[in-house]
């Protein structure tokens, strides 16, 4: 049952942060066998959903140190359904396919520090609250740091624009 719940958007957000989707596949097993291995250990002083969240995230940079390499975001699979409606004309679809491949290297070219947030807030639509508890920092560091990496993300984004 938790798997069902939970399955979708742990994949989703380690999909976001890895961009191999055979990769996210295999860290969400692993992700799933933590919690699995480790529901006894679940204390309750957070939400089962803060508590997940922050496993994948360690589980994921847990497998980014072995591998010892860059994170790159190479698909934002969420925005293409969103973006790209098979009913539209050709030309709607080639504006539809070229604003997606902005935002895939707006994610490339931003710092990891930031992009990590914005993920969270934005595309998985977290609360404050739990972007806190996944990422173990102050509140009012998490929404510096969302407002930051929104501001980074225009930025790189209008210079993608404008070339």
């Amino acid at each position: 049952m938790l798997y069902q719940k939970y399955k979708e958007p742990i994949f989703s957000y380690i999909y976001y942060l890895s961009s191999n989707p055979t990769e996210a596949e295999e860290i969400c097993q692993d992700v799933f066998l933590k919690v699995y291995l480790n529901i006894d250990k679940f204390e309750g002083r957070s939400s089962f959903k803060t508590w997940i969240y922050r496993i994948a995230k360690n589980t994921f940079l847990e497998s980014k140190r072995k591998a010892k390499r860059e994170i790159l975001i190479d698909e934002v699979h969420l925005f293409e359904s969103s973006l790209i409606n098979r009913e539209t004309t050709p030309e709607v679809n080639l504006l539809n396919r070229e604003v997606h491949e902005r935002i895939k290297e707006t994610f490339k070219r931003m710092e990891e520090k930031y992009k990590v947030y914005v993920i969270l807030r934005d595309i998985q639509n977290l609360s404050y609250q739990e972007i806190s508890e996944i990422t173990d920092t102050k509140l009012n560091t998490v929404k510096v740091n969302i407002y930051r990496g929104r501001n980074e993300f225009q930025k790189i984004y209008r210079e993608l624009e404008g070339q």
